[in-house]
């Protein structure tokens, strides 16, 4: 689950599932801010360029616990905080009006994703380890339409051709990754991934964490698993569940009580952008070691070959055709930290341009032909045209660094 989104938060839609889809994102969505109102929070429509502010505030819940936007890029649910009773609030970004708060009869949060335009899937219970049950809402009234239990560690989930996937470890050691999948109508599925290991492992003398990524083909139903560790795919037609296998290349270097992750993106044209970090483990009395970058790499599902872009990267984002990354190596004791600046690509793995050469950044998403990079040093967000990389617009902020929210940012 992402943090409490402090200071400046945006909120925009990412790669839509149809043109018409894009063309009602970019005319009529208006991208909105969400800023501390003591009691509560706000949410502001803002100017995509300058960032300023349109209108009247809408409140929605202190400290909540998630936030996801429809597919469709129209309907905005907001779930109450950790401490707050359970409770939705659904809100319209077109006609920039509360549609809706709906209680659910306990306390407790409630992490949020959607299934469809209109259907909601909300999940609670043990913050994702265990005694877990998943509702799938009615938007419009707020009516339960499904219920349904479930354990293991939630790993990943994002939206899906024809609904939402959860991806589970093991509540306890390391096993098979396995995916349900939750259809509009409240159906659920379970797809287990042999080859695909997740989950943590304690033991000694040797454990690890294993963290593998997830991202889906919007146009050609498949959903795909990439290992935490090693180059290995699970691909998922998700129509009938039918599991296949990649081999992409040589396994990834050993290691002992490591910490391996990955975060995966659809960049369209049958290409998967990948990213991570493997957090070795600390040796004796010796301090841990900083993380070493898996760098950004382009899987192509053509002929499962791979590529990497650039070694030294460690967090992505996909802006349609262009795929956004940066990274910073940290060392120990008093070295400074080397930071990439911004690196933007095309589909091709060709370099478009690079800004903030040397300084840490942080993305803060994109909409259209816009992305938002805040950079550390200076306090400022940048308004960059993806286009040529330019910088169109600055806004100073304070400490902390903004957040985007898209439909996939959810549990």
């Amino acid at each position: 689950m992402r943090p409490k989104l402090l200071g400046l938060a945006l909120l925009a839609a990412i790669a839509p599932a149809s043109p018409a889809a894009a063309q009602e994102r970019s005319g009529t969505v208006p991208l909105v801010r969400m800023q501390d109102g003591h009691e509560s929070d706000l949410l502001f429509r803002v100017h995509p360029r300058t960032l300023r502010r349109i209108g009247r505030p809408i409140r929605t819940f202190r400290s909540g616990a998630g936030l996801a936007m429809s597919p469709d890029g129209r309907t905005l649910a907001s779930s109450d905080g950790p401490r707050g009773r359970s409770r939705i609030q659904f809100v319209d970004l077109v006609r920039w009006r509360t549609l809706a708060v709906t209680g659910f009869g306990r306390r407790g949060p409630l992490w949020v994703g959607w299934a469809s335009d209109d259907r909601l899937v909300a999940i609670s219970g043990g913050g994702g380890f265990g005694g877990q049950r998943l509702m799938v809402i009615d938007a419009a009234s707020g009516r339960v339409v499904a219920r349904h239990a479930f354990s293991g560690w939630t790993m990943n989930s994002l939206a899906v051709p024809g609904g939402f996937a959860l991806a589970l470890a093991p509540l306890k050691g390391i096993g098979p990754l396995r995916i349900l999948l939750i259809d509009p109508a409240g159906g659920l599925r379970t797809v287990k991934l042999e080859g695909i290991p997740a989950g943590g492992d304690d033991g000694e003398p040797a454990g690890q964490i294993l963290t593998p990524a997830l991202t889906a083909d919007p146009e050609g139903g498949r959903l795909y698993a990439v290992s935490a560790r090693g180059l290995l795919v699970a691909d998922v037609e998700l129509a009938t569940g039918a599991v296949s296998y990649h081999t992409l290349g040589a396994s990834a270097s050993k290691g002992n009580i490591d910490v391996w992750w990955r975060e995966a993106a659809w960049a369209g044209d049958g290409r998967i952008a990948v990213t991570g970090e493997h957090w070795p483990a600390a040796r004796g009395r010796r301090p841990p070691r900083a993380p070493v970058a898996w760098g950004l790499r382009i899987i192509d599902t053509r002929d499962w070959s791979i590529d990497t872009l650039d070694a030294r990267t460690t967090v992505m984002h996909v802006a349609g055709g262009t795929v956004l990354a940066y990274g910073t190596r940290w060392f120990a004791r008093r070295r400074s930290p080397e930071s990439t600046g911004l690196l933007a690509f095309d589909r091709d793995g060709h370099r478009r341009f690079t800004r903030f050469r040397g300084r840490q950044v942080v993305g803060a998403g994109s909409r259209g032909s816009l992305t938002y990079v805040w950079v550390r040093r200076e306090r400022t967000l940048h308004v960059i045209d993806l286009r040529g990389g330019r910088t169109v617009n600055r806004v100073h902020t304070g400490r902390r660094a903004p957040f985007l929210l898209t439909q996939s940012a959810v549990p």
